[in-house]
């Protein structure tokens, strides 16, 4: 604050004592921002030689490629032409000119040449026309009286502005070199050349003279090149190879800049250009681009050494301009500044550039494009450095040059997973940040920043509000909190503010000067008195606040509140009530952050950046967003400065909009006037096109076609060339893309028509007269235009003419004599009428139908030729009331009508058909018609006549003919009749709803079938006229081009004589019908997963081969494991596996083979060539291959392989039913045999299909008829040779085969999944059995039930044993589960799952057949298993062999050290029991103990097992 009152008041006497310059602040490179001009923008050429703006305000630009002009939105380029002599001359363009008349001059390699914006081309003058020694033009300039001045490689060329004629002034050098420099003063003239530098021509005695040697102006300099001359505030400066020479007016040097340059690069010594802007001297080198820095108002002198500002490569970014070759420099009229470059095109900066700019902030130093970051907050302490905080990095500082952001190193020592809100500096110097784990308060120690206090710690905060040394936020247990550090503590004060407000979230955003506290909620905005500590006000819906406020800013007499959707509204400062709201334009979206400076309010929303006058509550300025770099901007990240200066945050770095921008609506400044371009004028014809009458020869000019109006003031138009439109834009604008535009045509519509941004105006039909167009433009921070007019006249038609009036007269003077003849006429024809009237009579009374003759006056009607069948029709109009109403009851309205119609005028005559009542009450249809004859001189009706016809008859049949008509038009098929030539008479509307024909298109055509040859037409021609009909279905095509089917039948008509007259056709559409078919179709024969065909398909295709006896090979196809991914990953991704099989398929089978899909995971392939086993043999071989190889479904390999079986037709099968089923059956076989082969068909292969198939029907009935029974097995504890247990085993018993081996059904079942249900039957019999043994006494041990793998992958396998223990009412400790070991490996985890669960329901758990499997060790660890039992492998030659007898030792040494007991399976011999006993086996199953047993041998055992035991004890075991 104090820094900025010292300021203030130094501008204030600098004011006062007259010295106060224009700039406010010496240029910077942050000032520094450039637009380009290149090829994607139409520019034929980066290399831009020279460049000018003419007074229009076009800028013209000379490339080695041709001429450019440029109006702010396109590039009109101008090239050579063989065939125009007025177009440029050939070569490129080497220097531009425009002299003080405004005209624009050309130096070519082919000549000078002279715009003519007339004609839009050029006058060329070369060597065929003139003096000019060499056409190649190096410069141009003009004389001291306003002559043009050009040099070719030598000579010095003079064109006078009176005679237009070129002299030769001298030659300037005798080698050839670029003389680009032509400057003219009173007496000398400077001429600069780029190998012979500076020369001087005294125009006293046209003597010529080097600057190298004595001259009469005592300038000494000695440089190969000149490449340019300025005069700078009384000096000369020169641009040089040497860099820059600034001469006095005596001649004298006073100083050369060169350091200046090759400190920054030696390159940049060679000086191309010159040019003064405001204070600054702008520079163009060879490296680039260099400002002298008030150098232009500063006395030069020996000493003087400028600030130098030099746009190098590091601050491309920053100014958009490259480091290239500078070759000229030039103004515009809008205070822009050109700079051109040899490669990279032209570039343009403005002052407004400037005013509004952006700076990326990145997450590190590799400037990553995906690594922006996000800034939330600014702040700015008391030495007006301005602090950022950003999402990810936390705290830093601009670098106000540069704009770069340094982040606080105190902020790298935090977790990398905090972000950063908002930042705050109060008037103590504290800072406060925001973030996601609460409030950071630090402070300046040293330069460096301190953590001081953390408070909130992991919280998340987001928003600070700060006054004076208070800051104030939102805590969502707390409240609104007011926070404060004093000098010397460090630790912050918390005061937490209590408010009884209905409101989830109060976030304080404003303290307004009465110490009210401002609180934002989400239903509005309630003010809370800090003093009085009580609720002031609620500014909610019922005040018309229905939107959230993002910020409140208070002037003298009002508060103003940006809401996020309804803009800003004003509130009264004393009364607190709404006042206005801001009218928005449309489309502008949500406002996100705002700020209040001086009187404007500043907003951001999703078009842009808005600067809204108060208390107006108008815009006044606009930011888009292309000028904003597109940066998406943050909510609530606003602020202004002290300096008046807005920052803007966003996702990408953050904006600035210096004061520049921030003028109110009265300092404004108008826009220029806009351009007119071009005139078009539609509907012209061709015989006047592009003719142009030219107004020097004093007649009206007329424009066709498209036109060039750019100079024009008027125009005239023929009556023909009313609709035209016309073309402007304002030139060179500052931001071209944002201007927009209004006109309006006076005498035609007054009214302004706003026109956007569009540049063009468009009139319709315009009648003729005389009008006045205008045209006003605005740019972004300017007022409107004054207006672009340009008169319009719209000549008469012929029509309107003096000549075509006098014409009109006399047709009209015709037309009144021909009226009067012919009421003559019509007055002979009247007497001639009523003569023959009564011969009218007498033939009317012989056609039989009744007279009538009206009397109106009377009320009578005389009745003639009466028929004596019924009263005269009563329509209370021509008779009275005296008789019953004899007209039908639905006909007297339209009689009455009709007759009233008549009466008063409305009708020539009475004419009509009614039903009529005859004296035997029978209602006939009858025919009245009248006239009325005689009216008096009021034209009322005196004497009306007419005729009763009775048309009952031809009523009758015309009904039946309607009804006829309207059945053939309105039935739903379409009907056409055709005369014997086949052409159409008559067509009903189907007929033109189906073939899209009018009825007139079809009435002019033939029959004929267009989609047939001629043949198929011609031969339904012969069989109708031979036959008489003809039926079938046909393709047509409508008029459209869309094809349909139809069913047609043809009939032909019959005359009198038998003769066919006509023929007669009705069809109907029935492309629907046959669509849906062949979708049925398709639907039958097609898998709709894999659009393969389906079984159906197959049995039809395979049926067809067979009885067409065929050679063929059927292959059938199953993929291995496939259910197994089926089961675990879902049926959605088993399809998408089944879609990849199938394509795989397809691929291969191609043309030489079919393949189906019968279901499932099965597919067939039909081979129905005469394929040897060779070609089979590979075929199968790479079906295999190709499927093996893994399939690949989200990321995830799967690898399968498939099982295939082949059949050969007639050797393995005669029918479609045998081939498959042998085929199936030889794939079976392959994939027992381990999968992933293939397996031809043999008998020995049906055999046992048949066998299999037989046990599989026979388990089926022993499931329904319970015919599987429970042996039991002892298990004999070894040490006291008493029974303790036993194993329950199946066995089938069928009433007819006998029994059946378990080796025979169980694999079987377990294929079939059948084991399942006898699995539950054996359960349930032997838990019913060891139940009874137990209460009987005879049992106390364990029933071992065998689980088979199928049964162990249900997921309430231990629901469904649990169930049928407690039907039986068997305790779990009396069951043991038998699982294998192969059965656990398959999937351990889930084995190790269920086996938990069965343990916790008390059941023990024996591993069965341990050692024959792959078991780990470590899983072995892992299961909850009570019991181990040693395969009977290994008991087997345990006697016999070392190598056994260790193993079986090993395994009961590990079950020992595991805690499990052990069984000995398939013990036989009393040496085994020996080994076992030594070993310390406990128990031991097999013959020598007891051979299986069923229930009731296995009770008897219970009761004999003491004497067993004592068997055994004798037996030395």
């Amino acid at each position: 604050m104090r820094s900025t009152l010292i300021y203030s008041i130094s501008l204030l006497l600098l004011a006062l004592s007259g010295i106060l310059f224009s700039s406010a602040k010496a240029i910077e490179v942050s000032d520094l921002h450039f637009t380009e001009l290149n090829k994607q923008q139409g520019l034929s050429d980066t290399a831009v030689l020279d460049i000018v703006e003419d007074n229009n305000g076009y800028i013209w630009l000379a490339t080695s490629n041709g001429l450019n002009r440029y109006s702010g939105y396109e590039v009109k380029q101008y090239h050579p032409s063989d065939v125009d002599h007025n177009s440029l001359p050939s070569g490129y363009t080497q220097n531009l000119f425009l002299d003080s008349h405004g005209e624009l001059w050309v130096g070519t390699q082919a000549g000078l040449a002279k715009y003519q914006p007339e004609s839009d081309n050029f006058k060329v003058f070369n060597r065929e026309n003139s003096v000019i020694k060499v056409d190649f033009i190096t410069g141009i300039g003009e004389s001291y009286d306003g002559d043009i001045l050009f040099a070719d490689l030598k000579f010095l060329y003079k064109l006078s502005k009176e005679s237009h004629q070129i002299e030769v002034v001298k030659q300037i050098h005798k080698d050839q070199s670029f003389i680009k420099v032509i400057y003219d003063e009173a007496n000398r003239t400077w001429l600069g050349s780029n190998e012979f530098g500076l020369s001087l021509i005294d125009k006293a005695d046209e003597s010529l003279y080097s600057a190298t040697k004595v001259n009469p102006w005592g300038i000494n300099l000695d440089v190969r090149s000149l490449h340019d001359i300025k005069v700078i505030n009384g000096n000369y400066w020169l641009a040089t190879n040497e860099g820059i020479y600034v001469i006095a007016a005596s001649g004298k040097i006073l100083q050369h800049f060169k350091d200046a340059f090759t400190s920054k690069s030696d390159e940049a010594l060679n000086t191309l250009t010159i040019y003064e802007k405001d204070d600054d001297i702008w520079i163009g080198t060879q490296a680039g681009l260099f400002i002298f820095s008030d150098a232009a108002t500063s006395e030069i002198n020996g000493s003087f050494q400028p600030r130098v500002i030099y746009l190098d490569h590091d601050n491309q970014e920053l100014t958009g301009l490259p480091t290239a070759t500078i070759m000229n420099l030039v103004t515009d009229r809008v205070g822009g500044i050109w700079v051109t470059t040899i490669k990279s095109g032209a570039f343009r900066y403005h002052p407004d550039y400037a005013t509004t700019r952006y700076k990326s902030v990145f997450n590190s130093s590799s400037l990553s494009e995906d690594d922006y970051s996000s800034i939330w907050g600014f702040a700015e302490d008391s030495a007006n450095d301005i602090y950022v905080v950003s999402q990810q990095r936390g705290l830093g500082v601009i670098n106000s040059s540069s704009g770069e952001v340094k982040f606080s190193e105190t902020f790298s020592d935090f977790a990398n997973s905090i972000t950063y809100w908002d930042v705050e500096i109060d008037t103590k110097g504290t800072f406060w940040v925001a973030s996601s784990n609460g409030i950071y308060v630090l402070r300046q120690v040293e330069g460096k920043l301190q953590l001081i206090d953390h408070v909130f710690e992991g919280l998340f905060i987001d928003f600070l509000y700060t006054k004076g040394d208070e800051v104030w936020i939102w805590e969502d247990t707390q409240g609104p909190v007011k926070l404060s550090l004093g000098y010397d503590s460090s630790k912050a004060s918390v005061e937490p503010i209590k408010i009884e407000i209905d409101s989830s979230r109060l976030v304080p955003i404003y303290k307004d000067n009465d110490n009210r506290l401002w609180l934002r909620s989400e239903s509005g905005v309630s003010i809370y008195s800090l003093k009085n500590r009580e609720l002031i006000k609620n500014l909610d819906q019922s005040n018309g606040f229905d939107s959230l406020v993002y910020g409140v800013y208070e002037t003298p007499d009002s508060y103003w509140l940006t809401t996020r959707s309804k803009g800003i509204l004003q509130v009264d400062k004393h009364s607190l009530e709404f006042v206005k709201r801001q009218v928005r334009t449309e489309n502008s979206g949500l406002i996100i952050s705002s700020v209040g400076i001086d009187n404007s309010i500043w907003y951001a929303d999703t078009t842009g950046v808005h600067q809204i006058k108060l208390p107006e509550l108008e815009e006044v300025s606009s930011v888009p967003n292309s000028e904003l770099n597109y940066n998406s901007l943050g909510e609530s990240s606003a602020f202004a400065s002290s300096e008046k200066t807005i920052y803007f945050g966003g996702m990408t770095g953050y904006n600035i909009i210096t004061s520049k921008k921030t003028s109110s609506k009265d300092d404004l400044t108008k826009t220029l006037i806009p351009e007119l371009s071009e005139l078009k004028v539609f509907g012209v014809s061709n015989n006047r096109s592009n003719v142009i009458q030219r107004e020097s020869s004093g007649e009206t000019s007329y424009f066709s076609s498209a036109q060039n109006i750019g100079i024009k003031k008027s125009i005239a138009l023929d009556y023909n060339e009313s609709r035209f439109s016309i073309s402007f834009n304002l030139l060179n604008a500052v931001y071209p893309q944002h201007v927009v535009y209004r006109y309006r045509l006076l005498g035609f519509d007054d009214n302004w028509i706003d026109n956007g941004d569009d540049r063009v105006a468009q009139f319709n039909n315009i009648s003729f007269g005389n009008y006045v167009f205008e045209v006003q433009a605005k740019a972004p921070g300017r007022l409107w235009s004054d207006s672009r007019n340009l008169s319009v006249q719209i000549a008469r038609p012929p029509w309107l003419h003096t000549v075509a009036i006098v014409f009109y007269c006399i047709v009209a003077f015709a037309i009144f004599a021909f009226i009067v003849r012919q009421y003559q006429i019509r007055k002979a024809n009247q007497l001639a009428i009523k003569e023959s009237e009564e011969r009218l009579k007498l033939t009317l009374w012989s056609s039989g139908d009744e007279l009538w003759d009206w009397d109106v006056y009377r009320g009578q009607v005389y009745r003639a030729n009466t028929w004596g069948t019924l009263d005269f029709p009563q329509d209370d109009i021509r008779t009275t009331g005296a008789y019953d109403a004899n007209i039908h009851p639905n006909d007297v309205n339209r009689v009455k009508t009709a007759l009233r119609d008549h009466l008063e005028g409305n009708s020539d005559f009475y004419e009509l058909a009614y039903r009529a009542k005859t004296f035997k009450n029978q209602w006939i249809w009858i025919l009245d018609r009248g006239k009325v004859v005689e009216r008096d001189h009021n034209a009322q009706p005196v004497r009306m006549t007419g005729t009763l016809k009775n048309i009952h008859h031809l009523k009758e049949a015309e009904e039946q003919l309607n009804l006829f008509k309207r059945s053939i038009e309105n039935i739903s098929e379409g009907v056409f009749i055709t005369n014997t030539q086949f052409k159409f008479i008559s067509v009903n509307n189907a007929y033109c709803g189906y073939t899209g024909e009018t009825r007139d298109q079809a009435l002019a055509s033939y029959m004929h079938f267009h989609l047939y040859p001629d043949a198929f037409t011609e031969e339904i021609k012969k069989t109708l006229k031979a036959k008489g009909n003809w039926s079938g279905e046909v393709e047509s095509v409508r008029v459209n081009g869309e094809r349909y089917e139809m069913e047609l039948n043809i009939d032909a008509v019959h005359d009198d004589d038998g003769k066919i007259s006509h023929f007669v056709g009705v069809f109907s559409d029935i492309t629907s019908r046959k669509s849906t078919e062949k979708e049925l179709l398709k639907l039958a024969n097609t898998d709709p997963l894999t659009e393969l065909p389906n079984r159906s398909f197959f049995q039809a295709s395979h049926q067809n081969l067979v009885r067409k006896g065929a050679q063929h090979t059927l292959l059938c196809l199953d993929m291995d494991n496939f259910k197994k991914i089926n089961d675990s990953l879902g049926h959605q991704t088993g399809d998408i596996l089944i879609k990849q099989i199938a394509k795989r398929l397809q691929r291969i089978t191609g043309k030489s083979a079919t393949c189906y899909r019968l279901g499932g995971d099965e597919f067939s392939v039909l081979m129905e060539d005469n394929a040897d086993i060779h070609t089979v043999t590979h075929y199968a071989q790479n079906l295999l291959d190709t499927l093996s190889r893994p399939f690949i479904i989200n990321k995830q390999e799967f690898v399968l392989g498939a099982s295939i079986g082949i059949a050969f037709f007639p050797d393995d099968g005669t029918s479609p039913q045998e081939m498959l089923k042998n085929a199936d059956t030889a794939m079976y076989f392959a994939k027992n045999n381990g999968g992933n082969s293939y397996q031809f068909f043999s008998g020995e292969m049906n055999q046992n299909a048949v066998r299999q198939l037989q046990i599989e029907n026979l388990i089926r009935q022993g499931i329904k008829d319970d015919l599987f029974t429970v042996y039991y097995q002892p298990k004999v504890d070894i040490a006291s040779g008493k029974l303790v247990s036993m194993e329950a085993l199946v066995r089938f018993e069928h009433p007819q085969k006998g029994i059946v081996s378990p080796g025979q059904f169980i694999p079987l079942a377990e294929q079939t999944g059948q084991i399942i249900e006898i699995g539950e039957q054996v359960l349930r019999k032997a838990c019913a059995d060891t139940k009874r043994w137990v209460n009987q006494g005879l049992f106390s041990g364990r029933v071992a039930v065998n689980i088979s793998a199928k049964q162990f992958e249900l997921p309430d396998l231990d629901d469904r044993i649990n169930k049928i223990l407690s039907d039986i009412g068997l305790s779990p400790l009396h069951l043991e589960c038998e699982i294998t070991e192969g059965t656990l490996m398959e999937s351990p985890e889930n084995g190790l799952q269920m086996m938990t669960r069965l343990r916790e329901r008390g059941i023990h758990l024996a591993l069965d057949d341990f050692g024959t499997g792959y078991s780990s060790l470590a899983y072995l660890k892992r299961f909850p298993l009570n019991t181990l039992k040693i395969d009977k492998a290994f008991i087997d030659d345990i006697a016999k062999s070392n190598v056994d007898r260790h193993m079986a030792a090993a395994i009961i040494n590990i079950a020992h050290n595991l805690g499990l007991k052990v069984v000995a399976e398939g013990v036989e011999e009393e040496a085994q029991l020996d080994i076992l006993r030594r070993y310390d086996c406990e128990m031991l199953q097999g013959f020598l103990y007891s051979r299986p047993l069923n229930a009731e041998r296995f009770e008897k055992l219970l009761t004999e097992n003491q004497k067993l035991h004592t068997l055994l004890g004798h037996s030395n075991f």
